[in-house]
C-alpha cells in the first residue's frame, strides 16, 4: 500500500514538473515573438549592415588597377616607341624594378605588379598601371583610395628617391575616366531647322563625367599659369551612318566645335562627378546626295593638347543621337529629302495608274 501511495506521489510530481516545463517553454515563445514584433526593425537594420559590410568586404578584396604616368628626365629617342628594342626593354625593366621595390615595401603581397603601356617624348613620359591584389586601403570608393593610395606612396618615394630616376617634378598624375553621359540642343525638337547642303549651326550642351580613380585636373591645375585660358578639353561633332564610333567601316563627317563662348572649357571634374559645358556650338553640314546614308549626330570630347589628365578609356568619349534620314528621328529630320521623294511618288501615282487601266 506504501508503494501504492508512494508511485501516485512520484506520478503527481512529474506531471506537474512537466506543467512546469510546458509554462515556461510558452511564455519563452511568447516573450520571443514579443521582442521580434519589437524589435523587428532592429534586426533587420543589423541584416542589413552584415550584407552591406560584406559587400564591401568584397568590393575592396577584388583585384584593383589604377593608371598613370611618370615624367622622367630621360633623353627619348626613337628606339622607345618600339617595345621590341633594347631601349625599350632596358628602360621598362628598369621602371619596374624601382616600382616593385616602392610597391613591395608599402604593401606587401596586396602589390602584385606594374606594368608599363608605353612611353612618350617630353622628356620620358611613362604610361603604366599598377594592379594590387587588393585594394591596400578598405572603403567603400575602393578605386578612389587605391588611386589616392598609390599617388601617395609614389609622391613619397619620389621625394626619397626613386631608384636612379631623377622625376619631373609635378609629373605624376593618375587616370581619369572622361565620357560623354548626354547632350542636347538648346532649341526644342520642333523648333529646329535643317538644311541640306548648308552649315546649320546649332548650340549645344554637353554633360561630362569622371568615373575614373582620379579628379581630372583643370588646366589651371597644371603648374604653367601661360596657359590657364586654354580649353582642357576637345569637341567634335560627327555626323555618322552608324552610332558606333569605334566601327571602322562607319561613314563619318567630322566638325571641329566653336567654343569661343562656352562655358566651363577650363574646368576639372572631381571623382563621380560631372561638369555642363554649355553654349557650345555645333555645325552640321550633309550633302543633298547623302541624304538619308547618315543617320546619327554624335559628340565627341577628349582632353585639348594642354590637358594634364589621361583618360583610361576612351570608348566612353562620344554620344550619338538618330538625327537625320527620317521623319520619327528625334532631331533634325532629312525633311528636304523627304519631301522631294514624296513629290515624286504624288506625281507618278497617277501616271502609273492611268497605264494600269489602259
Amino acid at each position: 500500500m506504501e508503494f501504492v501511495k508512494q508511485l501516485l506521489c512520484f506520478s503527481l510530481v512529474l506531471l506537474m514538473s512537466i506543467g512546469h516545463v510546458r509554462l515556461q517553454t510558452t511564455d519563452t515563445a511568447t516573450d520571443m515573438e514579443e521582442l521580434l514584433a519589437t524589435d523587428e526593425v532592429t534586426t533587420a537594420d543589423a541584416a542589413t549592415d552584415l550584407l552591406a559590410t560584406a559587400s564591401m568586404v568584397t568590393a575592396y578584396s577584388a583585384t584593383v588597377t589604377v593608371k598613370a604616368s611618370l615624367g622622367l628626365n630621360e633623353v627619348f629617342t626613337s628606339d622607345l616607341n618600339d617595345p621590341t628594342t633594347s631601349a625599350y626593354q632596358t628602360l621598362e625593366t628598369d621602371f619596374i624594378s624601382t616600382m616593385d621595390d616602392v610597391f613591395q615595401t608599402a604593401y606587401g603581397a596586396t602589390y602584385n605588379k606594374t606594368v608599363v603601356e608605353g612611353f612618350r617624348a617630353g622628356s620620358v613620359y611613362v604610361d603604366f598601371r599598377v594592379v594590387f591584389n587588393e585594394a591596400p586601403v578598405a572603403s567603400d570608393d575602393y578605386v578612389e583610395a587605391t588611386t589616392t593610395a598609390l599617388t601617395d606612396t609614389l609622391t613619397a618615394a619620389i621625394s626619397d628617391g626613386f631608384g636612379d630616376f631623377t622625376v619631373i617634378a609635378g609629373s605624376l598624375v593618375a587616370a581619369t575616366d572622361l565620357s560623354v553621359s548626354s547632350f542636347s540642343f538648346a532649341e526644342a525638337a520642333a523648333d529646329i531647322d535643317f538644311d541640306l547642303n548648308v552649315d546649320n549651326i546649332y548650340t549645344v550642351s554637353i554633360t561630362l563625367a569622371n568615373g575614373g580613380g582620379a579628379s581630372l585636373k583643370s588646366i589651371a591645375a597644371d603648374g604653367d599659369s601661360g596657359n590657364n585660358n586654354a580649353d582642357n578639353f576637345a569637341i567634335t561633332f560627327i555626323v555618322s551612318d552608324s552610332n558606333d564610333l569605334s566601327d571602322s567601316t562607319a561613314l563619318t563627317i567630322e566638325s571641329d566645335a566653336d567654343v569661343s563662348e562656352a562655358t566651363n572649357m577650363q574646368a576639372g571634374i572631381a571623382v563621380s562627378s560631372t561638369l555642363v559645358l554649355q553654349d557650345v556650338y555645333a555645325l552640321v553640314n550633309v550633302p543633298k546626295a547623302d541624304c538619308g546614308l547618315y543617320k546619327h549626330l554624335c559628340v565627341k570630347v577628349e582632353g585639348s593638347t594642354d590637358s594634364v589628365f589621361i583618360d583610361e578609356d576612351s570608348t566612353n568619349d562620344y554620344k550619338c543621337i538618330a538625327a537625320f534620314a527620317n521623319n520619327d528621328a528625334e532631331y533634325l529630320p532629312c525633311s528636304g529629302c523627304m519631301t522631294s521623294v514624296s513629290v515624286i511618288v504624288l506625281l507618278l501615282v497617277p501616271l502609273v495608274s492611268y497605264y494600269l487601266t489602259l
